[in-house]
């Protein structure tokens, strides 16, 4: 996992980050996709974005690519919520 996502999960509790570690741990080429991704947010924009996705791998079983469609989801609603706000 790159050093930009451990600063990122700094301030998620325990649990998240256990999560999301897990997650990158099984995809760690996704874990380097996303630090990419997130790399020109806003550090709320990007905490939101790991809160988010660690609340969907908590109702998902890790493992078998569980990562890739939670982090569908999370992108799918913050599109959606944008489009909301912008129209």
């Amino acid at each position: 996992m790159t050093s930009n996502l451990e600063k990122v999960m700094a301030n998620l509790s325990d649990s998240e980050r256990d999560r999301l570690r897990g997650a990158f741990a099984t995809d760690p080429e996704l874990a380097e996709g996303l630090s990419t991704m997130l790399a020109d947010l806003s550090p709320d924009i990007q905490a939101q974005l790991m809160r988010r996705l660690a609340a969907r791998l908590e109702s998902t079983a890790l493992g078998g690519g569980a990562l890739v469609p939670a982090l569908a989801d999370v992108i799918q609603d913050a599109l959606e919520r944008s489009e909301r706000e912008d129209g």
